[in-house]
């Protein structure tokens, strides 16, 4: 009876009825050892989400964080359209933890805000390696990667390897969004000597 109560309140919840009443009054019958269970729903008014806000993100833009989201200001709420938003947050790796809220908005009965919370971690990499080989002699390496560049969501590295034989440098690009459609741009270039 609760996975039903919660199947039916779930369904409504993605058409815009997020203050969805159900309530399930069973009815026993003794002789025939039954029960009956009859729902009583009470949908109340379709919401729209007024404001979708955005806080915790210190260093990534509020667009980063928009872009990912499939729950729109003017729309219906939707709980699956929250559920999805957050799932987009959290694999995107610039954020430690995502909680999502969904306040009624003060003197509306027809009205939420969506508030998202985030908690941003380290996204940048810093790593250097010292090696041995009989053609080269010792090889040493350095690389630095940053993910979210200053909040914009882009990637950039760097990266530098030297031997006694050869040198080499590298940079790489990516914008994931370099069209609002969400296709990709990026470049890699890389610039070798070999003695």
């Amino acid at each position: 009876v609760e996975a039903t109560v919660e199947a039916i309140t779930a369904v409504l919840a993605n058409f815009g009825y997020a203050f969805a009443n159900v309530n399930p009054v069973p009815r026993i019958d003794r002789d025939d050892k039954t029960v009956e269970i009859t729902f009583f729903v009470e949908p109340g008014k379709r919401v729209y989400v007024r404001r979708v806000e955005f806080r915790g993100n210190t260093m990534s833009k509020d667009e980063v964080l928009r872009r990912e989201m499939r729950q729109f200001e003017g729309a219906w709420f939707s709980q699956a359209a929250i559920d999805r938003s957050r799932l987009r947050l959290q694999r995107i790796g610039y954020f430690e933890n995502v909680n999502i809220e969904t306040p009624a908005v003060e003197g509306s009965e027809d009205q939420i805000d969506v508030i998202v919370s985030v908690e941003e971690r380290a996204t940048g990499s810093f790593q250097v390696g010292l090696g041995f080989s009989q053609l080269q002699g010792l090889i040493a390496s350095i690389s630095v990667r940053q993910e979210n560049f200053l909040g914009s969501g882009r990637t950039i590295g760097l990266g530098i390897s030297r031997s006694s034989i050869t040198s080499s440098l590298n940079l790489s690009y990516t914008n994931p969004y370099f069209t609002d459609d969400g296709v990709s741009l990026g470049w890699f270039a890389s610039y070798s000597e070999i003695n």
